[in-house]
């Protein structure tokens, strides 16, 4: 049952934040020295085209900022696009369309100074609780004018007022709390690489992911070494990696459940190898075979693995499957939240059932049973019935 639950909820996290990260990505980034060092991008993006795979490219202008949000402030990082462009190599239309938004309201301006518009993160705009298609209330509602403060030129600040357009939710808690959308030339103008028509890079997608690494190795060797080409697994590795090794000692660790439990029946067995001594006796007495008395301890083993297996499995299947009405029930009953979203990033426990590893964890933990029925069936097979019932 721990089993199934852990890798269950670990297999879910892995594949969720893949998903989401890849989202927020794409397949492939083109990055050049500096933070707006990319100022002949649109001669790499028509070069980039060529290359095969390649089906979109969005450039961007990414950087720190601080923002005001009504009446506080907070640390966030705005990201330019060209949002028709940004749609095509990722998620975000998907990100905004539950709010009845669409690519092109980013590039809507307002009153007579032409402000721009912005969206915002549905976790950096919230100031209640709820959730964003619910509880509209509990947000920073559309028609809201926000300010951007960011550094211009490294040695400049650039103060610059937006308005609230609609909110985007990617479902990456790390992602919602901290980014704002912003149209490219307006984000250029923020940073003062307008001039230079810069921006921070280039993101690329592919007809087939499987080909990235392929892509990655041409494109790296085409542009030359003052660029940095590499896959969206490239640009978090460090985080993807610590996450599966996480996986594996967790795996590894929780299957010594498993090994426990296997002494606990070796120990069962030899005591009621002990307490039955005297029937073992009897049984070969009367021509019962060393093999006949091995197999009846073997099968007990036996039964107590599948028995316990399946009991496990069901469980540890119901608890997966009910596992966030589990959670929300807790948080309700003692206000702790098992699964804290702004640790986790996802606002609820990803779950992936691998059937193959259920069956694989269910086959191990009956496995284990039978060995564990060894050493008590040989020892009860190689009673001798005449010490056993001398004293009878």
């Amino acid at each position: 049952m721990t089993l199934i639950v852990v890798l269950s909820v670990m297999n879910g996290f892995d594949q969720e934040l893949r998903s989401r990260i890849r989202g927020t990505l794409a397949h492939i980034i083109i990055l050049k020295g500096g933070m707006y060092g990319l100022e002949d991008y649109k001669q790499v993006i028509e070069k980039v085209k060529t290359f095969e795979h390649v089906t979109a490219c969005a450039p961007y202008v990414e950087g720190p900022a601080l923002i005001k949000l009504r009446n506080r402030k907070e640390f966030v990082y705005f990201k330019g696009i060209d949002p028709d462009a940004e749609a095509s190599v990722g998620d975000f239309t998907s990100y905004i369309t539950p709010f009845g938004n669409q690519p092109e309201d980013l590039l809507k301006t307002h009153g007579e100074k032409n402000t721009g518009s912005v969206f915002g993160g549905s976790e950096l705009f919230r100031v209640g609780p709820g959730e964003p298609e619910k509880d509209p209330g509990s947000f920073i509602q559309n028609g809201e004018q926000i300010v951007l403060v960011t550094l211009k030129e490294w040695d400049k600040i650039s103060v610059k007022a937006f308005v609230v357009v609609g909110k985007f939710k990617s479902g990456m808690y790390d992602f919602d709390k901290n980014y704002v959308y912003i149209p490219l030339t307006v984000a250029q103008e923020l940073t003062g690489s307008k001039g230079k028509d810069a921006v921070t890079g280039i993101s690329i997608k592919l007809d087939d992911y499987r080909y990235a690494n392929q892509v990655r190795d041409k494109l790296q060797a085409a542009l030359g070494i003052e660029y940095y080409v590499q896959t969206w697994e490239d640009a978090r590795k460090t985080f993807l990696t610590a996450v599966m090794m996480e996986r594996r000692v967790m795996a590894f660790i929780l299957f010594f459940i498993i090994v426990v439990a296997g002494f606990n029946i070796l120990a069962i067995l030899t005591m009621i190898v002990l307490e039955k001594s005297k029937d073992i006796g009897i049984l070969k007495a009367l021509g019962a075979t060393t093999q006949g008395i091995m197999s009846i301890f073997l099968l007990n083993g036996l039964l107590i693995g599948s028995i316990g297996a399946s009991i496990g499995t069901a469980a540890g299947l119901s608890i997966v499957l009910r596992i966030n009405w589990i959670e929300n029930a807790l948080y309700h009953m003692t206000g702790w939240r098992p699964f804290p979203p702004e640790v986790y990033y996802f606002n609820q426990i990803p779950t992936v059932v691998n059937p193959t590893s259920i069956v694989f964890t269910a086959a191990i933990a009956i496995a284990s049973s039978v060995v564990f029925s060894i050493y008590p069936a040989l020892r009860a097979a190689r009673l001798d019935p005449v010490e056993t019932l001398r004293y009878e």
